[in-house]
């Protein structure tokens, strides 16, 4: 692995072809030209021949590495200590989703005894098991550690579609990472749709212009002038804490180096 000044997150828990290759398509997807972190695998066994080929096909941007989360030696060799950021990937098709949860969860706790700073994402698939996490001292959601929850994602959406039909439609094309080409042999309505399924969330530092706008003049400069959506900004409040405002009132101006939500094509569109 190239460490030098290179920056790099690590992926274990079940790595295998499907959950590889699902993973590394929206990571290092054309739209994420600018995402410049290399990716380390780490797995207790050594990878079989589709899984060795899909590899070698992204060498100079992924690696992987024989070894287990639970031995402190393999967690210095993949440099742990100096990723961005730990991922843990769950089985979806496991029989037993406890005893999953029960061994991710083991992985996350050698992890972070071996490097409390670490920025920790995990896969569950029970929601009542989050709360174990609760009880790792070092487990820091204000410091970026979170729980992707499959089971918790799949029935809120469908709460959500009942209120508001077409939500998980919405939402999957925000988060998968899609290009499509419209044509003239298409139809406008699957053109128009195509283009909504290329759209994805980025975020990106507001401009000096910004300073001062309020939220509904700068949405409206980002739409009219730039073609994107913006739908959100993180705000500091007088104790220093960071929260995310969707759509905030009028009262709420742009600061400086304010953060901002939108949705767009790439990420090359918002950093215009």
């Amino acid at each position: 692995m190239k460490s030098k000044q290179f920056r790099h997150i690590v992926v274990c828990g079940h790595i295998t072809y499907e959950s590889v290759s699902h993973f590394l398509k929206d990571f290092l997807h054309e739209d994420r030209e600018d995402v410049d972190v290399e990716v380390v695998f780490l797995h207790r066994k050594p990878p079989d021949l589709e899984l060795e080929g899909l590899i070698k096909r992204h060498f100079t941007t992924v690696a992987f590495f024989q070894g287990s989360v639970m031995n402190p030696i393999d967690l210095n060799r993949v440099k742990v200590h100096e990723a961005d950021a730990c991922l843990v990937l769950s089985n979806k098709y496991c029989q037993d989703p406890d005893a999953e949860d029960a061994a991710n969860i083991m992985r996350v706790i050698s992890i972070k005894n071996y490097s409390d700073d670490i920025r920790v994402i995990i896969q569950l698939m029970q929601y009542h098991n989050k709360a174990y996490l609760l009880n790792i001292p070092s487990w820091n959601w204000k410091r970026g550690d979170d729980v992707i929850c499959v089971s918790e994602l799949k029935l809120g959406f469908i709460a959500q579609s009942c209120l508001a039909p077409g939500f998980s439609t919405m939402m999957a094309n925000l988060f998968a990472m899609r290009s499509f080409k419209t044509s003239p042999d298409t139809p406008q309505w699957q053109n128009d749709y195509l283009c909504g399924t290329g759209m994805e969330m980025y975020t990106e530092n507001l401009s000096t212009a910004f300073v001062g706008m309020i939220f509904a003049q700068a949405t409206e400069l980002c739409f009219v002038k730039l073609k994107l959506l913006l739908l959100a900004i993180e705000v500091t409040n007088e104790d220093g804490q960071t929260q995310i405002v969707i759509n905030p009132k009028g009262t709420i101006r742009i600061q400086q180096n304010t953060q901002g939500f939108f949705i767009a094509q790439s990420a090359d569109e918002v950093k215009r």
